[in-house]
């Protein structure tokens, strides 16, 4: 029997994940973090449901006290603001499009909540997310619908033997099934869609409070034809459809230079390329300087089969097809023929012009 810290968010996944813990056996201990402070809730409409709120500090109290185990609040507000808020606010300053979720895995909960459990003495972190770990290698989950090894890919390679995630097997069905058989009382909560920190979703408001200033300026084609003006380039994002002028023909925000502060629009056909680098590589497999496998660039795309070559650190990527709208910022994640992440990293720009 060992000892198992679990991050209890007040969801539905998380409960199930507490009761399969119990169930095989292990001593648990329930821990339910706090990124913001309660009063944003106060001052701010929420308009979708998001995690780490009052009310989901109520449920994973109760569901604590379902199962009758130890329950441990832990405030992260100054952590949280100080890597992901932080992180979050900056890259929009550099006109690029940030992923918090995809960070906040590896330096909040699998980061200074991970360390914290540990020290309190528990032999693994565990939480409800859906994935799996088999022999130190981070795999999808068996369900595509609600595979998360996307977001989970920011975990480094070290703490995977020490990670358990009961919910890898099984489908969102199933869980939910599970939950309404055990009469937890979240068995059909909704789940989060919105940014914790951004709970009325309003992120352009959230910026201008942390001065993040919008300036106007030209909208251009790629040919460098003047087209209108923008309203800051930080309200567009690579891929857009909608660029608040009339052309008479589809046109698409293919580029941002925050520099000139300029917005470069182009047809959908110019979106489109099989070349980009990434950097801030994590690796989860050990791998010789080239590499082959299949790339997601965000979390609901299609992987595409590539091939990979390692220099200084970055990755340069060939895909065997375009994709839309590579977005710098984002996060591409490898994967092998097994289903196991090979590595993740930040798209660094899109061709190989570095």
């Amino acid at each position: 029997m060992a000892k198992v810290g679990i991050g209890l968010s007040g969801g539905v996944d998380s409960a199930v994940a507490l009761h399969l813990l119990l169930k095989e056996g292990h001593n648990v201990t329930a821990y339910h973090i706090k990124t913001v402070p309660d009063t944003l809730y106060l001052t701010k409409q929420i308009k979708h449901k998001v995690c780490c709120s009052p009310s989901d500090t109520f449920d994973a109290k109760k569901i604590a006290k379902h199962f009758n185990v130890e329950f441990k609040i832990v405030h992260l507000e100054k952590d949280f603001s100080n890597t992901v808020i932080k992180y979050f606010v900056k890259e929009y300053k550099n006109g690029r499009t940030p992923n918090p979720c995809f960070f906040c895995n590896d330096w909040i909960k699998f980061g200074v909540l991970f360390e914290k459990m540990l020290n309190d003495g528990m032999d693994y972190v565990a939480s409800g997310h859906y994935a799996r770990i088999i022999n130190g290698k981070l795999y999808k989950a068996v369900s595509p619908d609600k595979d998360q090894s996307y977001f989970l890919a920011s975990i480094k390679k070290e703490k995977l033997s020490k990670i358990l995630l009961p919910n890898g097997i099984y489908t969102k069905e199933e869980i939910r099934k599970i939950a309404k058989s055990l009469n937890i009382h979240v068995h059909d909560k909704k789940e989060s869609q919105d940014l914790c920190f951004i709970p009325d979703n309003d992120i352009f408001s959230f910026l201008e409070e942390n001065k993040v200033t919008m300036r106007k300026g030209l909208i251009i084609d790629s040919h460098g034809n003047v087209l209108g003006t923008h309203k800051g380039i930080q309200n567009y994002t690579i891929g857009q459809r909608k660029i608040g002028v009339a052309t008479g023909k589809k046109l698409y925000v293919k580029y941002k230079d925050p520099e000139k502060n300029l917005l470069i629009v182009a047809s959908k056909e110019e979106l489109y390329n099989t070349k980009f680098i990434v950097e801030h590589v994590n690796f989860l497999q050990n791998v010789s300087e080239h590499f082959e496998g299949y790339v997601k660039v965000r979390k609901k795309f299609k992987e595409v089969y590539c091939k990979v070559s390692i220099k200084n650190g970055k990755l340069y990527v060939n895909t065997e097809e375009p994709i839309f709208a590579i977005t710098p910022g984002q996060i591409a994640v490898f994967y092998d023929n097994d289903n196991a992440v090979i590595a993740a990293g930040v798209i660094k720009e899109e061709g190989w012009n570095a």
